[in-house]
């Protein structure tokens, strides 16, 4: 389990991580937070970055755990490539049969959005873990 932020890059960083804090209690066990970053809502992308990374170190003094990074494979090229390569990294690359083509680590990749699952209705977001079981344990917040 756990939580993302959709992050809005018109917005302050800095107000959107304590909006998060407020409203999000984590545990051991759970996922790191993620923040879901897919529109520059017509910022440019240095302004982009910078809010980005105000809201990643105020998460990660107050939790004590680096947050994952969600995006698209398109965005991340466009915006996010060459920083925040310390991050964990969640990108979305659907229709790929293998793995996303993104030249750098990545933690989970979203290969589908069409996914179905006994007991939910709708179609769901398919994801995979670039890891073990070991791994994944050691992602989670202690």
């Amino acid at each position: 389990r756990g939580a993302y932020h959709f992050f809005i890059a018109t917005k302050d960083g800095r107000q959107q991580a304590l909006n998060f804090i407020k409203n999000v209690p984590i545990t051991t066990g759970d996922l790191p937070p993620v923040l879901d970053v897919e529109q520059r809502y017509g910022a440019n992308p240095d302004q982009v970055r910078v809010q980005i990374k105000v809201w990643l170190d105020i998460v990660e003094e107050y939790y004590h755990v680096r947050p994952i990074i969600y995006t698209y494979l398109d965005f991340y090229d466009k915006n996010l490539k060459g920083y925040f390569d310390d991050y964990p990294l969640w990108v979305a690359h659907y229709l790929q049969p293998h793995q996303p083509r993104i030249n750098r680590d990545w933690t989970f990749w979203q290969h589908s959005e069409g996914g179905r699952v006994n007991g939910i209705a709708s179609k769901v977001d398919f994801n995979v873990f670039n890891g073990d079981s070991i791994s994944f344990n050691s992602i989670l917040v202690p």
